[in-house]
């Protein structure tokens, strides 16, 4: 506030304010921020359009692979492809169908040629001696069918009368009937 202000009069009865006239000045910036503003301005524009390209290439990148992945679904498999696998498959246990899968998975290859590859005979090979083996050593506890004794209602239940007293004698269950000179048999005449 170096500059000094000039008193103001107080206006006096009868006489009107005049309005003072504003002189608007320009205020000049320096060249140095008009250069820097265009400057920033066209680096704007320039990361704008690299942007838009940047999205457009991404669309048409989309629209690539969308296709590709049209393309390369597989169509239905036909009766041949059923019978093939059912072949590939045939005569293998539960966990060497999963383990040609799992290869089938990794590697694309047909199953037929999987099945044929010396790695999965080498592996079935051993894995067909170790379930041997593991049958070998655990006892089996079940008997069959034939084997297992029957019980006496089982016995009892397909026999003539005949074999029926004679297994109930056998066990202590029935005595034979003493004859008696003075009965007479009523059911047998």
């Amino acid at each position: 506030m170096s500059e000094e202000l000039e008193p103001v009069t107080p206006p006096q009865e009868g006489q009107e304010d005049e309005p003072e006239e504003i002189v608007d000045e320009l205020v000049e910036e320096p060249e140095e921020d008009v250069d820097a503003l265009k400057l920033s301005l066209q680096k704007e524009t320039e990361a704008r359009r690299q942007l838009t390209a940047r999205a457009k290439q991404a669309e048409a990148d989309k629209k690539v692979l969308e296709a590709k992945l049209r393309a390369s679904k597989k169509p239905t498999l036909d009766v041949d492809d059923y019978i093939d696998i059912s072949a590939s498959l045939e005569g293998l246990d539960q966990k060497e169908k999963a383990y040609i899968a799992e290869q089938h998975k990794y590697t694309g290859k047909s199953l037929k040629d999987i099945r044929n590859d010396e790695n999965f005979l080498l592996w079935q090979n051993a894995y067909r001696q170790k379930v041997e083996k593991e049958k070998t050593l655990a006892p089996s506890s079940k008997q069959s069918e034939g084997d297992r004794p029957r019980s006496l209602l089982d016995k009892l239940k397909g026999a003539s009368f005949e074999e029926r007293e004679k297994l109930m004698t056998e066990r202590g269950l029935y005595k034979q009937v003493r004859p008696r000179s003075d009965r007479t048999p009523i059911g047998r005449i």
